[in-house]
């Protein structure tokens, strides 16, 4: 479903139309959407800025929390909603206090929606905008504190790859931490959202000093323990987590979910075989393919006129029967500009440099991640580093996300986080600061 996307579309508030009556869709509402006979609930917040509409979406089963509306449009009894860059529509009525319609998702179908207005509950937590500095680089991020008295452990989230931002996803566990007594720190990546910089041009060692001056940042408030600092993060945040720990004498433990643990060029390469396997190539024709991918990954990182020798290799293979699968990158793709920066990365050789509490989640239907070694690398690393407190758990069906989705023949249901999944990290996290305190 679309709306997974959310957590990496850029923040781009359009504000429109200027409020004409007093009739109109302000408030809080809650209700379901419907597809294909499947429930799920949502939340619109909607309200008034400078004489026109803004409001944010929620889909907690989803992971989505207080993602901004990008356009929201008014004309008495109709409303009109875009999300998601406008992969998801929502056109309904106001009338007798319910808003009612249907939606579009880009690629996904359409179904309806139905909500009524409700009170939210006051949070147990209290969240102040901040932002904080790595060199030349302003990083903008949100802070979540729990309500009750005294110091509070601490998790800085780290970003996955591509643009993404503080909303969405990582709302969703700030709120899910906070509300369980952990404080949180999320920010928007450098080059998205309120954040400078840009992450395109950037490699691991300046996202790993990012987050660094994040744990700088909480490390002095009254209300967080300086003693408990955490980091978490999935997918490339959890390749880089042992880095950002190595860089920081300040953090306490560390997650890593989805994370691999051989060379990012190793991992790229397992992912390109794995959809080339999903597209249905086997036997001759997927080894090719396979290594026709694996020739571009060499070039792109041998960094000698890799692009022209690529257009070369490329004049040979056009006839072959999978040559449209592999989509060839663009001279101007982040392939040849991103990618060769971080390409020998390998995580092991900053997980031996980690001798805080960790916890490895990987996702045992990985198609990003080659599991098996990224396992075997992790553990033998931190045993060699002499690690003495590291869990490394594969769950079983998970897909990358941790995100499960309607399997191919079977009736369609939205998606859900992977069962047990969040009270896992909750259960984790807790045990070793709230329930069982690390000494400061």
């Amino acid at each position: 479903m679309r709306l997974a996307k959310i957590a990496v579309n850029l923040f781009s508030l359009t504000l429109t139309l200027p409020l004409l009556s007093q009739d109109v869709p302000v408030g809080h509402w809650k209700g379901l959407m419907t597809h294909d006979g499947a429930d799920v609930g949502i939340q619109f917040d909607i309200g008034e800025n400078q004489g026109h509409l803004v409001g944010s979406f929620t889909s907690l089963q989803q992971r989505v929390l207080d993602y901004p509306f990008d356009n929201v449009v008014y004309s008495a009894p109709k409303l009109h909603i875009d999300l998601a860059s406008g992969d998801t529509v929502f056109d309904g009525v106001l009338a007798q206090g319910k808003l009612e319609g249907t939606f579009q998702e880009q690629g996904e179908g359409s179904g309806t929606f139905r909500l009524e207005r409700f009170t939210p509950a006051s949070l147990p937590y209290s969240s102040e905008n901040v932002t904080f500095r790595n060199g030349d680089v302003v990083l903008a991020g949100s802070l979540y504190i729990p309500r009750t008295p005294g110091e509070h452990p601490v998790i800085i989230f780290l970003q996955g790859s591509g643009p993404e931002m503080r909303w969405g996803a990582n709302r969703f566990w700030a709120d899910y931490f906070a509300r369980r007594g952990i404080a949180a720190l999320i920010y928007d990546k450098r080059g998205t959202g309120e954040s400078t910089g840009d992450w395109k041009k950037s490699d691991f060692n300046d996202l790993a000093r990012d987050a660094v001056a994040g744990i700088e940042l909480v490390k002095h408030r009254a209300s967080v323990n300086a003693g408990q600092i955490g980091i978490y993060g999935h997918s490339q945040g959890g390749s880089i987590a042992p880095l950002v720990a190595a860089r920081s004498g300040s953090v306490a433990f560390v997650i890593s979910a989805a994370g691999t643990g051989v060379s990012m060029l190793d991992s790229e390469v397992y992912g390109w075989r794995t959809y080339l396997e999903g597209q249905g190539l086997n036997g001759v024709d997927l080894n090719e393919a396979a290594a026709f991918l694996q020739r571009a990954a060499q070039l792109a990182v041998s960094g000698d006129h890799g692009w022209e020798k690529w257009v070369a290799a490329q004049q040979t293979e056009r006839s072959r029967t999978w040559y449209k699968l592999v989509d060839p990158p663009g001279k101007d793709s982040e392939w040849w500009t991103s990618f060769p920066k971080n390409a020998n990365y390998n995580p092991a050789q900053y997980w031996r440099q980690v001798n805080v509490p960790v916890l490895v989640l990987e996702a045992g239907d990985d198609t990003d991640v080659p599991v098996g070694p990224s396992v075997a690398a992790i553990r033998e690393a931190l045993s060699r580093g002499g690690n003495q407190d590291y869990t490394v758990l594969i769950l079983p069906g998970a897909p990358h996300t941790f995100v499960v989705h309607t399997q191919p023949g079977r009736p369609f249901q939205w998606p859900y986080l992977y069962q047990g999944y969040a009270d896992l990290l909750a259960a984790w996290v807790r045990y070793r600061t709230i329930d069982r305190p690390l000494p400061k």
